[in-house]
């Protein structure tokens, strides 16, 4: 079997592993979502949500209704949309539901489906359907709504995705395809290329002033999916959605990002959670992860916070996205054609140097990129970097529409957010591991309080901006201006841009310790 084709059009394909694509691997609903479909009403309940978290939420949506392309989007036009989806049958399976389960074991997953497939999956679960491994989206859902005062961000996110989708969607249209994969475990492959690839100059976007502020650069702030072509970095733990556990907006960038890209949150869907709780509790999408195709859908969400801020805040009025761009990009999916957003997510883990690092460094020495533990790892950053980020580490099926989707991109400090990383370091590193990548460029954001490990970033400005940047973005933090170097991400750009990757490699391999920022002692032993 190949792609499936539903109405004449390709939607769907799925490997539950290198040596399973195209295995049509199926659950039942516990109910025919056509029987679920006449219960949706006008949406004065939610048979998978909790009366306590759905109605707050349903008495602000019926009272302020987002707007969305010019006009309010009230809850009966959503109720209409789920009655259309339960009574669709979009995967041209009956009261089955393809499913492969993303958790591991196994690598080289992946689940390609249409918009409309993933609103049907959405409209299912919180009308209370579900298959009999569990589903992680319903645990979800149950877990967010435990919780002490109930969380609310999960569902305005999902009830969000189907507000925009039921006006994109007229007709019984598919919409673009989702791509969501897994690669192949990480390995030293990426090192054949350090001695052929060439330093790519890089985009540097200076974030000007506080939440939602532009760039200097003349482009969005890469949380906010606003650039063509670009892939958003999710600066990922373990789990897609981390500590907050998919539930609500919090104070760490990936902990809040899955609220503003709803198609990720409904892609946990595709994680078993069986009836054991702590399975339940751990039914998160595994990282490295990308969903190609990804948009976001909630306002509004930047890295730059405010003091004390949480990473992003669901706005209390019109808060579908406005500006979702309609760029498309048309590839081959296990060679068949489909058309994808132009955009991605990607949730990719750097190593974590406070752990390394223990009782070795304190939280000052940490934030002030003083410890040497912090610039002893870059092998395996470059390892998980290209893993996540190379597409022929991906089932081969894929690999071309991700080669397609994603030519930039994004990303604010990873590796020195709340696993407190050298910002300096860490630039390097994924610049160099970018460039590793062909036809693929950087796009570097700054941020004087980014919501993670705030005023850290101020120190890639060197002499020319980073005291000031200490003083606007590091108030209540123990970043302190006596540790600006002197050299700035400019002056690493000038000067290795066009040199191969090795050029930059070896040196950073036999770096010193501090108390010089990298940028220092990097010009410095290498005598330029």
């Amino acid at each position: 079997p190949s792609l499936v084709q539903v109405k004449g059009q390709p939607t769907w394909f799925m490997c539950a592993g290198f040596s399973q694509c195209g295995v049509r691997q199926m659950q039942r609903w516990t109910t025919s979502p056509a029987a679920l479909a006449g219960s949706a009403g006008a949406l004065t309940k939610l048979p998978g949500v909790d009366m306590a978290v759905f109605s707050p939420v349903a008495q602000h949506w019926t009272a302020s209704p987002p707007t969305f392309k010019g006009s309010p989007v009230p809850l009966s036009e959503v109720a209409a949309f789920i009655k259309d989806l339960l009574s669709s049958d979009p995967f041209a399976t009956g009261d089955a539901v393809p499913f492969v389960d993303f958790r591991p074991p196994g690598e080289g997953k992946v689940v390609a489906i249409s918009q409309r497939q993933l609103a049907f999956v959405v409209a299912n679960v919180l009308m209370g359907n579900t298959i009999p491994v569990g589903d992680g989206l319903t645990a979800a859902v149950k877990r967010c709504a435990a919780h002490a005062g109930g969380k609310h961000g999960f569902l305005y996110s999902l009830l969000s995705l189907l507000a925009v989708l039921s006006r994109e969607l007229s007709s019984g249209a598919h919409g673009s395809m989702l791509v969501g994969a897994t690669p192949r475990a990480a390995d030293d492959s990426w090192r054949q290329r350090l001695a052929s690839s060439a330093l790519a100059e890089p985009k540097i976007c200076m974030h000007q002033g506080g939440p939602g502020a532009a760039t200097d650069c003349g482009e969005a702030d890469f949380m906010s999916a606003g650039t063509s072509f670009q892939a958003v970095t999710d600066i990922a733990g373990g789990v897609v959605g981390g500590g907050a556990q998919l539930c609500d907006v919090a104070d760490s960038q990936d902990e809040s990002l899955v609220q503003f890209y709803s198609e990720v949150l409904a892609f946990s869907f595709f994680t078993a959670a069986g009836s054991n709780p702590a399975a339940a509790e751990n039914s998160m999408l595994p990282v490295p992860f990308v969903l190609l195709g990804a948009r976001r859908y909630v306002s509004d969400v930047s890295g730059e916070s405010s003091q004390g801020g949480a990473c992003g805040t669901i706005q209390q009025k019109d808060w579908l996205n406005q500006g979702i761009p309609q760029g498309a990009v048309a590839a081959n999916v296990d060679g068949r054609p489909a058309t994808l957003a132009a955009s991605a997510f990607v949730a990719v883990a750097s190593a974590c140097s406070a752990c390394m690092s223990g009782a070795s460094c304190d939280m000052s020495a940490n934030v002030n990129n003083q410890c040497d533990m912090q610039r002893r790892h870059l092998d395996k950053d470059l390892s998980l970097w290209y893993q996540a980020y190379e597409p022929t580490m991906y089932a081969a099926p894929v690999q071309e529409a991700f080669g397609r989707v994603i030519r930039r991109i994004g990303t604010g400090p990873w590796g020195a957010g709340v696993w407190y990383g050298d910002s300096q370091n860490y630039f390097l590193a994924v610049w160099l591991a970018t460039s590793l990548l062909k036809g693929v460029y950087l796009d570097y954001y700054i941020y004087d309080h980014f919501c993670e490990n705030p005023g850290n970033q101020c120190f890639v400005l060197g002499a020319k901006g980073c005291s000031a940047c200490v003083a606007r973005g590091a108030l209540g933090t123990l970043v302190q201006a006596a540790h600006c170097g002197t050299q700035s991400v400019h002056d690493m750009v000038n000067r290795f841009k066009g040199q191969t990757a090795q050029s930059l490699y070896a040196p950073l391999q036999k770096i010193p310790g501090p108390p010089s920022q990298v940028f220092d002692a990097l010009i410095a032993e290498a005598a330029f």
